[in-house]
């Protein structure tokens, strides 16, 4: 049994140097994470990242604040049995949700919040996040989502069907873990960025 007994948010920025990150739309950004933190009876802690890009990123720590406060005294693993509906309950909080229930603020709030508790939950299994959710049932990974809007495309047991018929190529998929995947890496370039610049942090990027 392991149970949350605190939540909190922390509000993290880093300014950058001149050119750097800006794009033709993003042109003064300060790198910034809404997160959540997950603490638990055990020690162990949870944390989840939100990225903005500077001005409102307090708004995001407040929504949190305000959403997470109900996982409080939740036992992790009961809590993700049934995320899916637990995520939906907390977007359609009956004040905050003419906010933002599916966007913005709270968006970003539940990004955080669903990133902290996986967290949690990986650390408590000792697994990593992806093991654990290869060792689960289609059942119960079709649990931890909200199909809300999706259902008249694509229901629940539509959905556990797709995983479902996956399952026997696990095995070819696997073969990743030893080969290796490569990597994603957008900070090799930016806008001002001369050409000279990109070429070494791509290599940089790669070795």
């Amino acid at each position: 049994m392991t149970t949350i007994h605190r939540v909190t948010s922390q509000d993290r920025r880093f300014p950058l140097k001149p050119g750097e990150g800006v794009d033709s739309i993003h042109s003064n950004p300060v790198y910034s994470y809404a997160v959540t933190l997950l603490e638990s009876d055990k020690g162990i802690a949870g944390t989840g990242l939100a990225f903005t890009l500077g001005a409102g990123n307090e708004l995001v720590c407040q929504a949190i604040d305000h959403l997470s406060q109900s996982l409080v005294g939740r036992e992790i693993h009961e809590l993700m049995a049934d995320w899916g509906t637990v995520s939906r309950s907390l977007a359609d909080h009956p004040q905050l949700r003419w906010v933002g229930p599916h966007k913005g603020v709270v968006h970003l709030a539940l990004a955080s919040i669903t990133n902290a508790v996986f967290d949690l939950w990986a650390k408590d299994r000792g697994v990593p996040l992806w093991k654990l959710l290869l060792d689960m049932s289609p059942e119960e990974v079709v649990a931890l989502l909200d199909l809300s809007y999706l259902d008249e495309i694509l229901d629940r047991d539509e959905a556990i069907t797709l995983l479902r018929n996956e399952q026997d190529l696990r095995g070819d998929r696997e073969k990743i873990i030893g080969t290796g995947y490569p990597g994603y890496d957008t900070s090799v370039g930016w806008f001002d960025y001369p050409d000279e610049e990109i070429v070494s942090n791509a290599k940089r990027a790669i070795d």
